[in-house]
């Protein structure tokens, strides 16, 4: 069944195909914003990916293992031939999404999954596309820890801030990719702080702690090996230390044990000495990221302990599997802590989704009101090329400071003018009264604006 597509009024770069040339750019803009019952649904994003739910982790581990690949394929120079106009990729160990702004979505989801078939290796029909104010939902829900494996999880929100940030750096982001995600680090404080969820300090490695705790395993004064030197170490280290362990050891196969330890107070390990250290120490927490073993089973085998718990949240495994046949070993992985995770109480829940889908109605009203923008920004050039004329006239005749003078005045007046027409912009948006208005600006300023067979 093709998607339903919904266009909003943004600025876009026209491919040559369009046969739009660049004078006739904003009349383009125009077009897109003023065309008849375009705006039933405003949210021109699409949402394409899965998470631990969906797909195995065998699966997320493939995607996030090809992440930048996939990125850079999809979010790249062609994106805008497949109606892709602004691009975030949200890859962690629970979920890979694809985040765009698209006026065609049925084109640009399967242009997506094709990629990632041929980037990853896998089928990715499977992989589930969620058009407009669902996709919307989702990502809120998933900044504010609703869709975690431990419901309420303190790290999904800087994950996603740092997708956005990613993406932004790579000049792949839209206005519309921008203001969704900025919205949705809003929203995840927002439910945060109403409801309760995330101030408990909840995580992934609180919920194999708990499971540890639950077995007996008395962590106070313990002394604990923490693989890798990542975001996710911090939060270990951080975690380990408020229950009281004896010693943090870190190890990088890297090899940037040592300027962690510098800032985190633990003990850096060295490749050489790695092995020695596995003998003294009372529990493995591996959270390197890397993809492929850090920790054999042979040297697993040599420690000399009646019981050893390995704690492993890396999709990849950083302790080999087989380690699990070793008679002293516990291990505790990403399947079990989800088997394991408490259910938030209800309430909370309904609480949470409720801020949550007022937050998105918000978001959809926001872009209608704004879908007049590209017109007023229009408007806008206009008449500051006025202003600019006359500047540059009293700067001939007048000289460098009476023309300073007269710009400050004629941009102070510019602003003033405009105040009221911005704000008569969105409301007309907003009241779907765009024609009504785009003829007013015919009328006051005139502006000519092409047809739209043109």
């Amino acid at each position: 069944m093709p998607l339903s597509a919904c266009t909003i009024g943004e600025c876009v770069v026209l491919p040559q195909t369009s046969g739009c040339s660049a004078g006739k750019l904003v009349c383009a803009l125009i077009r897109k914003v003023s065309h008849e019952g375009q705006y039933d649904n405003p949210v021109n994003v699409l949402l394409v990916g899965a998470s631990y739910r969906e797909i195995p982790l065998t699966t997320l581990e493939v995607l996030e293992s090809k992440a930048d690949a996939i990125r850079s394929a999809i979010c790249g120079e062609e994106s805008l031939a497949h109606g892709i106009e602004g691009c975030v990729v949200v890859s962690t160990c629970n979920r890979f999404e694809v985040y765009v702004e698209s006026d065609d979505h049925e084109l640009s989801a399967q242009y997506i999954r094709n990629t990632i078939t041929a980037v990853a290796g896998i089928d990715a029909t499977g992989i589930a596309i969620v058009p407009a104010s669902d996709a919307v939902t989702h990502l809120f829900r998933v900044s504010a820890g609703l869709e975690s494996m431990i419901v309420g999880e303190v790290e999904i929100a800087g994950q996603v801030k740092r997708s956005l940030s990613q993406a932004q750096l790579l000049g792949q982001t839209s206005r519309i990719t921008e203001a969704l995600f900025q919205r949705a680090a809003e929203v995840s404080k927002k439910v945060a702080t109403e409801t309760g969820l995330g101030t408990a300090g909840r995580s992934l490695i609180t919920g194999g702690l708990d499971i540890l705790k639950k077995r007996n395993f008395d962590l106070a004064h313990k002394k604990v090996l923490v693989i890798g030197t990542g975001a996710y170490a911090r939060v270990v280290t951080s975690a380990l230390e408020r229950e009281g362990v004896g010693e943090i050891f870190t190890y990088s196969s890297s090899g940037r044990a040592e300027i962690f330890a510098e800032s985190h107070n633990t003990t850096p390990i060295s490749t050489d000495g790695l092995e020695a250290a596995l003998q003294k120490i009372d529990l493995i927490v591996a959270c390197s990221g890397t993809h492929g073993a850090v920790i054999t089973t042979e040297q697993i085998a040599a420690v000399k302990k009646e019981v050893l718990p390995i704690i492993d949240l890396s999709l990849a495994r950083d302790v080999e599997k087989s380690v699990e046949s070793l008679p002293h070993v516990m291990v505790i992985d990403l399947e079990e802590i989800y088997r394991c995770a408490p259910a938030e109480h209800h309430e909370t829940i309904a609480t949470a989704q409720g801020i949550i889908e007022e937050s998105v109605g918000e978001f959809a009203a926001d872009l209608k009101a704004r879908r007049n923008d590209p017109l007023i920004r229009q408007l806008r050039e206009h008449v500051e090329s006025i202003v600019q004329e006359e500047v540059d006239r009293v700067r001939r005749k007048s000289g460098e400071e009476v023309a300073s003078q007269v710009e400050r005045s004629l941009q102070l007046v510019t602003k003033n003018i405009f105040h009221k027409p911005t704000i008569a912009a969105r409301e007309s948006a907003v009241k779907d009264q765009t024609d009504a208005y785009q003829e007013a600006i015919r009328t006051l300023f005139g502006l000519t604006l092409e047809s739209s067979d043109e």
